[in-house]
C-alpha cells in the first residue's frame, strides 16, 4: 500500500477538509450548519463584549473598521485588534471540531 504525504497550503486546505467530510459520510451543508451552531455559541459565550460587537458589526452588518471605531469612539486600530483577537479565539475553538 502506497502512502501519500499531503501538505496543507492556503490553496488546498478547503479541498482537503471537504474530502475528509465526504469520507466521513457527512455533507458539506451538514458540516457548515454544525460549524455555524458551534461558532454562534462561541461568539455569545467566549468573546468579550467589544470583540462580540466588532465581529457582529464587521461580518454580519458589513461595516468597516473605521465605521465601527466611530460608533464606539475608539481608534480603528483598536477595532482591528478586537476583530483579530476574536478571530483567533474562534479559529481555536473551531479547530477542536474539525
Amino acid at each position: 500500500m502506497r502512502t501519500e504525504v499531503v501538505h496543507f497550503t492556503s490553496k488546498n486546505t478547503n479541498k482537503i477538509l471537504f474530502m475528509k467530510h465526504i469520507a466521513n459520510g457527512s455533507t458539506n451543508e451538514q458540516s457548515r450548519n454544525k460549524m455555524k451552531k458551534i461558532l454562534s455559541k462561541a461568539i455569545s459565550s467566549e468573546l468579550t463584549d467589544l470583540q462580540k460587537h466588532c465581529i457582529v458589526e464587521h461580518y454580519l452588518n458589513e461595516k468597516t473598521g473605521k465605521e465601527i471605531a466611530k460608533e464606539l469612539g475608539v481608534n480603528a486600530s483598536t477595532v482591528s485588534r478586537h476583530i483579530n483577537a476574536a478571530r483567533k479565539k474562534l479559529r481555536n475553538i473551531a479547530s477542536y471540531y474539525m
